[in-house]
């Protein structure tokens, strides 16, 4: 309750300061936007339904502490039975001490030690020293530097409730704001695919319909082909995205997609079932928006340049359920359009808006070019 105490002092804030903003959209568990009530129970009461995408790394038996931590600052020799070669460098090791007994005097440069150009381990930062085809997330750019192709990575983050808003409002921007590794990922493990979790209620967050080919193993957990995404539209399991509204709430949930309620969209609808708003692409042949045949049968306009996008299958609970094309129940989801961590194109984006057809992966749904 003593969070909600300090983000509710915080959202009072916003709104005298933003007095246009509709009371309908203040967003609690952002910090400024409708209150997620599931979000009022423990964490443990959340682990209903297991996926078979659970499996990480700094996660309980994988859980290292000296991997990131050093008591004295220093360290002689290796663990016993440690392979040969340490991303710190050769023993014995000398650190700068470190608030919370840190390696590295900042978490994303922690992180960064072994997460970019290391072979066998995740490489989050431009080019992949891991050399698969796709990596589900893409990558950031180098962090510090404003990134027009993605989220910028950045050090020296707070990321309390009051300093993860700050990034954006109150003089922050989008256009400038940086994010940090553990905004969105539990360095000590949660249980959660890939330790995703919710940045402004860590521990708080449900399970995520990340669904990993149960065939793949090492970095090839990491390929797009081996990542499916599923729902079953409970806190037993949310759309992955789920976690996205904690930032970029106002891109999601109906009083923002049709604030008029006429049925038809201002903003393009984003699968959003925490705020009652799932979404299908057969529910745009009414409009007369969507063609399903063309998307289903994945040919033609909008494919030729770019694989099929990315979809929520609703009711999905494991990798090969998630993967059925089926536009009644395949759902647009921020993942279908953008990567996480960003890509080699402008807004993250899964196809190039400059080469080819500008409007390449929007064809895979809407085929305006036939029309």
């Amino acid at each position: 309750m003593q969070r909600y105490i300090r983000v509710f002092a915080i959202a009072v804030l916003f709104g005298l300061l933003t007095a246009s903003t509709r009371a309908d959209q203040i967003d609690f568990k952002a910090g400024v936007g409708v209150l997620h009530p599931s979000s009022l129970r423990p964490a443990n009461s959340r682990d209903k339904l297991a996926t078979d995408a659970v499996v990480t790394y700094h996660y309980g038996a994988t859980l290292t502490c000296s991997q990131c931590h050093v008591m004295h600052a220093s360290q002689q020799h290796p663990n016993e039975g440690q392979s040969a070669g340490d991303p710190f460098g050769p023993f014995p090791q000398s650190f700068t001490p470190n608030t919370s007994l840190l390696k590295a005097a900042d978490p994303v440069a922690l992180c960064l030690t072994c997460h970019d150009n290391v072979t066998g381990i995740p490489d989050v930062v431009n080019e992949d020293a891991n050399g698969l085809a796709e990596r589900s997330a893409g990558h950031f750019g180098s962090p510090g530097v404003n990134n027009p192709k993605g989220h910028k990575l950045d050090y020296g983050l707070k990321t309390d409730d009051w300093e993860l808003c700050m990034r954006c409002h109150f003089g922050g921007t989008f256009t400038t704001a940086s994010v940090t590794c553990i905004d969105c990922h539990n360095p000590h493990g949660n249980g959660r695919p890939r330790n995703l979790q919710w940045a402004s209620y860590p521990g708080g967050e449900p399970q995520f319909g990340l669904l990993q080919n149960p065939g793949a193993t090492g970095m090839a957990k990491y390929e797009r082909a081996n990542v499916g995404y599923g729902t079953d539209n409970t806190e037993n399991l949310r759309e992955v995205t789920n976690m996205c509204i904690d930032c970029h709430h106002v891109f999601t949930g109906q009083s923002y997609n049709d604030p008029n309620n006429d049925g038809i969209h201002s903003l393009h609808p984003s699968y959003d079932s925490e705020r009652g708003d799932p979404n299908n692409i057969a529910q745009g042949v009414a409009k007369g928006s969507v063609d399903v045949p063309h998307w289903e049968d994945g040919t033609g306009a909008g494919f030729v340049f770019t694989p099929r996008l990315r979809f929520v299958n609703d009711g999905a609970t494991d990798f090969v359920s998630s993967h059925v094309v089926d536009a009644s129940a395949n759902g647009v989801l921020c993942l279908s359009c953008h990567k996480a961590h960003g890509g080699d194109n402008a807004f993250g984006l899964l196809w190039n808006p400059q080469t080819g057809i500008n409007g390449e992966g929007c064809e895979q749904c809407h085929n305006r070019s036939a029309q």
